[in-house]
């Protein structure tokens, strides 16, 4: 008897660590707010983008959903959890030298796109490989945003985008967290 419960209880372990490890963790993947863009970016995005545009966001969940009731959403996405999940184009480039695979992305960037939404990787992983490799992406007269920017890397990456860019930023918050965005020329 014993053992069957050490048994089961280390199936239970084992299982909630693959959850955790494909990115299925709880409640938090399926709202705004916690590890989704807040309601108040989302708003953002429908105020100041007309329906039918197309976003490029690097990082994807439950809000790539969201969006792709209007939009037309690129998600370039390194967790294979989040692949394909909803009504968006999925782009997987995996995490090579701590950023997305460089040669996915070149190879597989749509032609045109409206927003470039940076909520992606994750924070552990870093996205300063946006700033990094910002000569793949077309940003001229392109709307940027960069989410989580009430924390130090996202904050920075904002900044060091907004000189090398030469553009004007604004910083938004509610839901508990900040959004940057860079305003085009």
């Amino acid at each position: 008897m014993k053992n069957s419960i050490k048994i089961n209880f280390l199936i239970i372990a084992v299982l909630f660590s693959l959850n955790r490890a494909h990115g299925n963790v709880n409640k938090k993947t399926e709202k705004f707010g916690g590890w989704s863009i807040t309601e108040e970016l989302f708003d953002y995005i429908q105020t100041h983008l007309p329906q039918g545009s197309t976003i490029l966001e690097l990082g994807s969940g439950w809000a790539s959903g969201q969006l792709s009731k209007n939009y037309t959403v690129y998600s370039i996405e390194n967790n294979p959890y989040w692949l394909n999940r909803f009504k968006t184009n999925y782009i997987h480039a995996p995490i090579v030298n701590k950023w997305y695979d460089v040669e996915v992305i070149r190879t597989s960037l749509p032609d045109n796109y409206d927003l470039i939404l940076v909520d992606g990787p994750l924070g552990r992983i870093g996205r300063e490989g946006f700033i990094e490799n910002i000569s793949l992406f077309n940003t001229q007269n392109k709307l940027i945003i960069v989410d989580d920017v009430d924390r130090k890397a996202e904050y920075k990456l904002l900044m060091d985008l907004a000189q090398h860019l030469n553009r004007n930023t604004e910083i938004y918050s509610g839901g508990g967290k900040q959004f940057g965005v860079l305003l085009p020329n």
